[in-house]
Parts: structure tokens; C-alpha cells; sequence
């Protein structure tokens, strides 16, 4: 079965988003999993650009969150090995 919900992860350049990957639900992986487990980032009006977008099954984004450097760089990874 497809499924279409997925996340992206993405960096905010001024008014550009640059999408650096993307995950989708699958018999092994779900992404709304993935997505409660990344922390959300709080630096006191101070964000890195870095952000993960939560979409559900229709193409609707949900959710967004500001995470860190190294959470948007492990949760690449994650994508890499799950892909692999």
C-alpha cells in the first residue's frame, strides 16, 4: 500500500524553502512516529532555518517545527538508512 503522508526537512533562506529530504510512511516506517520523537527547538526568537513539515495523507501540511542543526542532520540520516 502508498502512503502518502509525509515530512520534509527544510531550510529557510529569506523567503525560499531549500528541501534538503523527505520521508514517507511505509509497512516499516511511520513518519507521524518520526515526527513526535524530533524535538522542537526553542531559541529565544533566535531560529537556525532549520524545520521539519509534518503532511498528511492528502498533500496538507500539518504541522511545522523549528529543530536544530544536528536534529534536522540525524533525522537525514535516519531517511538514508530507511531508504537504503
Amino acid at each position: 500500500m502508498f502512503y502518502q503522508s509525509k515530512i520534509l526537512v527544510w531550510y529557510q533562506v529569506a523567503s525560499q524553502k531549500v528541501v534538503l529530504g523527505e520521508a514517507f510512511s511505509d509497512d516499516e516506517h511511520n513518519v507521524v512516529s518520526l515526527w513526535h520523537q524530533a524535538p522542537q527547538e526553542s531559541y529565544n526568537g533566535h531560529d537556525t532555518g532549520f524545520r521539519l513539515s509534518l503532511f498528511d495523507d492528502d498533500g496538507r501540511e500539518v504541522a511545522d517545527k523549528a529543530v536544530s542543526m544536528v536534529t534536522a542532520d540525524e533525522f537525514l540520516s535516519h531517511i538514508v538508512k530507511a531508504s537504503a
